[in-house]
């Protein structure tokens, strides 16, 4: 059974997909990663004129993390700060033909490299799968918390839009009736001049 949820969970973790480009194109696109997460991943494209930028796009600047061009393979790899972002992967077709790429991007405990762990503390296949199951488990624990976050932090959005919107209506309410109250005595007024009351 672990080893299904282990399985499950490695197919949240990475990512890989081959598209095209026609010429002169732009492509971005974007992963919300986890904080204090290990980033690893590859672009390899049929031809080198192309470019990559790896940015967080922020209301205020424009966090570049890595741009590079003129390469057919180009593999990167950082570590995210302390909060969650979406982080931008945009890839600009520099040549004048059509190019495919084949991009792949590995995050969180798939990420990371245990074939050394092992040479260094001479583990075996099993202790080192139960090393790469406890990282898992860790991540998806950090994970958890992070969506418990939103999710309160949004819990409370909409209750000050509960709020506003239950004020709004008592308030649209007590106007509708000051102007039925209004209008019903101008009509009363109106009738008795008429002499019609």
């Amino acid at each position: 059974m672990l080893f299904i949820i282990a399985f499950l969970l490695q197919g949240v973790f990475s990512v890989q997909f081959t598209f095209s480009l026609k010429q002169k194109e732009l492509k971005c696109f974007g992963e919300n990663i986890g904080q204090n997460s290990l980033v690893v991943g590859a672009i390899q494209g049929n031809s080198s004129e192309y470019s990559l930028k790896i940015h967080m796009p922020t209301k205020k600047v424009d966090n570049i993390l890595q741009y590079t061009h003129s390469q057919e393979l180009h593999k990167f790899s950082f570590t995210t700060n302390n909060t969650q972002l979406n982080y931008q992967f945009c890839i600009h077709n520099l040549a004048n033909d059509w190019t495919s790429y084949n991009f792949t991007l590995v995050t969180g405990m798939d990420a990371q490299d245990f074939s050394l762990l092992a040479q260094k503390e001479d583990l075996k296949p099993l202790e080192i799968h139960l090393k790469k199951l406890n990282g898992l488990v860790n991540a998806v624990e950090l994970d958890q918390k992070e969506i418990e976050e939103r999710q309160s932090n949004r819990f409370q959005n909409v209750s000050k839009i509960s709020y506003k919107i239950i004020l709004f209506s008592v308030i649209t309410l007590l106007l509708m009736m000051l102007t039925n109250f209004v209008q019903a005595r101008k009509l009363k007024q109106f009738f008795r001049t008429k002499k019609l009351i």
